[in-house]
């Protein structure tokens, strides 16, 4: 990744739309008539989506598994790794479904979905809001939105995340130049405060 980055490559979805997606995405779940009776979220980023999806379909058995994949908007590993493991009575026999808020290349929801089955459900399936055609080697069950150019896709659950990485990435810019920049309309706290509490993330990091 260059020591500079592209702005305009970034989607940000503030909350009003990201909540919508959520209730889209559930939607087409049941109007699948596939009929989950497990939930698995894939944290963190599918903790808001699965737990959206799971009041839509009336399903209370709702877990999450961890699969390290990407720190900070960035590649940690070649292969993505379970590191939440579920007790196997909790899938065994049963339909399950697996919510994220994207699949990018494909690799953490095929590795999730490998480690579910070896769990012996009835069927299992894939829920995401986004799903980037250009780069996926894995086509999700349901989607809500299909991007066939590659975009990085923030989401207002992550913003201290994404906007450690923004900055990073973009030297001399200020958390209020990300939020014009990118019309963050719906960020919930003032940009000084935040640019503040980033400051002192940072200077704690460097002292572990």
């Amino acid at each position: 990744m260059s020591d500079r980055m592209d702005l305009s490559s970034i989607i940000y979805i503030p909350w009003s739309a990201a909540i919508r997606h959520c209730y889209e995405l559930a939607m087409k779940v049941a109007e699948s008539s596939y009929v989950p009776q497990t939930i698995i979220a894939i944290s963190r980023g599918g903790l808001i989506p699965a737990r959206i999806v799971s009041d839509v379909l009336n399903v209370y058995e709702l877990y999450a598994v961890r699969s390290t994949f990407y720190m900070h908007g960035r590649t940690v590993g070649g292969k993505p790794l379970i590191s939440a493991h579920l007790p196997a009575e909790l899938v065994k026999g049963r339909r399950v479904l697996v919510v994220d808020e994207v699949v990018d290349t494909g690799a953490t929801m095929v590795n999730v979905l490998d480690y579910l089955r070896k769990l012996d459900p009835l069927e299992v399936r894939a829920a995401v809001i986004h799903y980037k055609s250009s780069t996926s080697t894995y086509r999700p069950d349901y989607y809500v939105v299909e991007l066939k150019e590659w975009k990085w896709i923030y989401y207002p659950w992550s913003l201290v995340e994404t906007m450690q990485d923004i900055l990073a990435g973009n030297k001399g810019l200020s958390v209020g130049d990300v939020v014009n920049a990118l019309n963050m309309s719906e960020v919930y706290v003032e940009a000084g405060a935040l640019e503040k509490h980033l400051v002192k993330l940072s200077e704690a990091f460097t002292q572990r």
